[in-house]
């Protein structure tokens, strides 16, 4: 998932609402949607999930393994084959809304976590009334036999086992738009993506709702002298280029620094642990006497991502056994340095130390590249691209070439970059992108006992309010990424619906499938598919609140591999 200034003013409006009953609404048509007239939301009820809805290649089984969820954010099973599951609360509302005269609640639960055994049968709820957020992945770690459950707004608790005690065991990691990521063991380490906080490296307060929050990460770490609000942590020593945003409250604010605080070219901004955009590890003996790793302890395993929702190991025994794949999810065009059509992708983290590059690579290229800009410049000097972006305290004025193109094509695209020294180890490049916007989250490696090899599958989470759309959807849907041999990739769609796009807008003869797919992980025979859906989340902006969270339309679908 993704988030915009409006859906972070949305979770502060969350927490707000914390203490507050949910009363069960009105029912209504499923088909109901809101209109402007109405003066809000017509109440809206889950459909009953059809497997036959969605499509399957053949020599695998479709099933509903749990129905009438809210919100299912992450799945993952631990040792004994139960099923956990990720609820991560009404994340987007409407907490309540106006209908028929009466102000009605949402009754979508709160954050926390269900377990399930193998055959869908409820054994226990954790975490009731404990948790901010529980979102992007939850992950089980065989080694020691814990379940690690991220927390978005900044903690990281285990818990041993069903009936085992919660602990927090890391706390005041970065807040920002993209937090804790996912999660993963290896080889008496404990791995996670940790979000790079801002879209495309600036507190800029016209368009993140957090730049003013003082941040517990930051009241331990960096210059003291510096305003304690939020921003982005970097991972290695960073040359300024100088690059700055005037916000519409006149402030200039510089790449990588407190909302207000302005750069200039060469300075330094020094790195920090953890930091943002990385793939952090800590070694799982190295609690402290407290119960809790330090900050101090924890290594930087990759960086230069952006919002890292899958980072998974290869199966055992294969040749991806060392090799750690990360999703990652693109950059938004939006703000006032704009990238535009920054994609999805996934990498493969060889070994340790690697950088992919952001906030100056998206994806192969630089954003000085003409594809991450969709407007050219042609050399007026009173019609520059990026307004609001200063070198410095001087306007950002874009060097024409020295050769001349035909008027349509006339003028060079483009965006600044905020890094003067890149980086002397160089690179690593995705091994595939997806549709913009359209984010990949959760992943799963399967093997022959799945009917694959050397194969990765990735849930497609779909656009929330960072659109615009494609002209066919290219979500909801799980995706097979088969590695080929010697080199490459190819992709097929492995579920998806009758008709492109999510269940919420599809015909009446063809909704029950899939709405918004976020996670994916493997049964320990690895015959099986679990399929975390979140379930349907409404949009429309011309709503007094634009998103509608349908209570119990959540999905937890399971796939099984039957060779026939």
């Amino acid at each position: 998932m993704r988030f915009s200034k409006a859906t972070m003013t949305l979770f502060k409006a969350v927490m707000l609402a914390a203490g507050v009953g949910l009363l069960v609404a009105s029912v209504a048509l499923a088909e109901n949607q809101g209109v402007g007239t109405s003066g809000g939301w017509v109440p809206r009820v889950a459909v009953k999930p059809d497997p036959s809805k969605i499509m399957v290649p053949k020599g695998y089984k479709v099933e509903v393994f749990v129905d009438g969820l809210d919100t299912a954010s992450s799945v993952a099973v631990d040792g004994q084959d139960n099923v956990w599951v990720a609820i991560s609360g009404n994340l987007f509302g409407p907490f309540e809304y106006e209908y028929a005269g009466q102000r009605v609640k949402n009754p979508v639960s709160g954050p926390h976590v269900k377990v399930f055994d193998k055959t869908g049968k409820h054994l226990k709820d954790i975490g009731v009334g404990m948790f901010g957020f529980v979102m992007n992945e939850i992950g089980y770690c065989a080694e020691n036999k814990k379940m690690y459950i991220p927390e978005y707004s900044k903690h990281i608790w285990e818990i041993d086992g069903v009936d085992g005690e919660l602990k927090k065991i890391i706390t005041n990691l970065p807040i920002g738009d993209h937090q804790i990521g996912g999660i993963t063991c290896k080889d008496g380490y404990l791995y996670w993506g940790q979000g790079f906080p801002s879209n495309s490296g600036f507190a800029d307060p016209d368009n993140h709702g957090w730049t003013a929050d003082v941040d517990p990460f930051w009241e331990k770490h960096g210059d003291p002298s510096m305003p304690k609000t939020a921003r982005d942590p970097v991972c290695r020593d960073i040359v300024h280029t100088g690059l700055n945003v005037r916000s519409s409250d006149g402030r200039l604010t510089g790449a990588l620094l407190p909302a207000g605080v302005p750069a200039k070219p060469g300075m330094v901004i020094k790195a920090q642990i953890p930091c943002g955009g990385s793939i952090m590890r800590v070694k799982i003996d190295k609690k402290g006497s407290d119960g809790m790793y330090r900050h101090e302890d924890m290594e930087v395993y990759a960086m230069g991502f952006r919002n890292q929702s899958g980072v998974r190991f290869g199966p055992k025994g294969s040749r991806f056994e060392n090799a750690l794949a990360v999703s990652d999810n693109g950059v938004n065009d939006l703000g006032h340095r704009r990238i535009a059509n920054g994609a999805e992708k996934l990498w493969i983290v060889t070994e340790k130390g690697q950088d992919a590059g952001f906030p100056d690579k998206e994806g192969a290229g630089f954003v000085t590249n003409k594809r991450f800009s969709l407007r050219a410049y042609n050399g007026s000097k009173i019609d520059r691209p990026y307004p609001n972006l200063y070198i410095g305290e001087a306007p950002w004025v874009p060097q024409m070439p020295p050769y001349r193109f035909p008027p349509h094509v006339e003028g060079v695209r483009g965006v600044p970059l905020i890094v003067a020294n890149q980086n002397p180890n160089g690179y690593i490049n995705p091994v595939f992108e997806w549709d913009t916007n359209n984010p990949m989250d959760g992943i799963a490696w399967g093997d022959e006992r799945f009917g694959v090899k050397d194969t990765l599958f990735a849930a497609i989470f779909g656009i929330i309010d960072n659109g615009p759309e494609s002209l066919v959807p290219t979500w909801p849907a799980v995706l097979k990424i088969e590695f080929l041999q010697p080199a490459g990739v190819k992709w097929s769609y492995f579920l998806r619906n009758t008709e492109p796009g999510p269940n919420a807008y599809q015909k009446a003869e063809n909704r029950g499938g899939l709405e918004r797919t976020n996670d994916v992980v493997f049964s320990n025979d690895g015959k099986s598919m679990y399929v975390a859906d979140y379930g349907e989340l409404y949009v429309d902006y011309s709503m007094p609140s634009p998103f509608f969270t349908t209570p119990r339309s959540s999905v937890i679908w399971k796939v099984t591999y039957t060779g026939q």
